[in-house]
């Protein structure tokens, strides 16, 4: 009682300001609503890899995932790699600036529930870092982001499941053959996953971390496995999966 009458009056007299603007925020939210209603929203996008597409087509696979299909069963993008969601994604890596997993964390969880069809995942694995780099920044920013994800209906956050077992060296610039060369068996996978999981981490692009990942789980016996990122980046048209 006491806890939720401080939250309460915090509300009065410290009211949420957006991030962007320094306007007014949204409830519970550091967005104002013009900011909010300005993002870049991935609202049409493949469902088998969050890739934006048309207005209305969004009900089919693209041809990328018919010629290629990913190694996972769906994605989900709440947003498009461009500002400012950019700039947010690179102050929660590489600036430590945690409240912006749970902004972002938070957008994210509101798509997925004014949008989702389909049961729940049982089990959300953020794309684990290797431990030298994890000391090196100090944070995973996939962990932060689902630890807001994990408030959602019936899911259960699972940082023990996966393990990155390789250090493998950053993946900004690499095209996709390479990224997928750099990661070949960078995942171990301790015990049974459940059937259903989603993997979660800040942006796709190629896809090579998740794909790695998706078949450890896969062959530890995860039978549905989905992606969930704050934004989907497109990839250069140039590179393939």
């Amino acid at each position: 009682m006491v806890d939720r009458a401080r939250r309460w009056a915090a509300r009065w007299l410290l009211p949420w300001r957006c991030t962007l603007c320094g306007a007014a925020g949204l409830p519970d939210l550091d967005l104002c609503a013009a900011c909010h209603a300005d993002l870049p929203w991935n609202t049409s996008a493949c469902p088998g890899c969050a890739r934006p597409m048309p207005e209305g087509a969004s009900d089919w696979r693209c041809g990328s995932c018919l010629a290629h299909p990913p190694a996972w069963d769906a994605a989900f993008s709440a947003l498009r790699y461009a500002l400012p969601v950019d700039t947010l994604i690179q102050q929660l890596k590489f600036q430590g600036r945690l409240a912006r997993a749970r902004l972002l964390g938070d957008l994210m969880a509101a798509t997925l529930t004014s949008s989702r069809r389909t049961p729940w995942p049982e089990a959300l694995i953020p794309v684990p870092l290797h431990p030298a780099r994890l000391r090196e920044r100090g944070f995973n920013q996939a962990r932060e982001l689902a630890l807001r994800l994990a408030r959602l209906p019936g899911v259960r956050l699972r940082d023990d499941l996966a393990r990155r077992t390789r250090a493998t060296p950053p993946q900004v610039g690499l095209t996709a053959a390479a990224r997928a060369r750099n990661l070949r068996g960078a995942f171990a996978v301790d015990g049974a996953p459940p059937d259903h999981v989603a993997l979660i981490d800040d942006v796709l692009t190629t896809g090579g971390t998740l794909t790695a990942l998706s078949l450890a789980l896969r062959a530890a016996g995860a039978s549905r496995i989905e992606v969930w990122t704050v934004a989907r980046s497109a990839p250069d048209p140039q590179e393939t999966r």
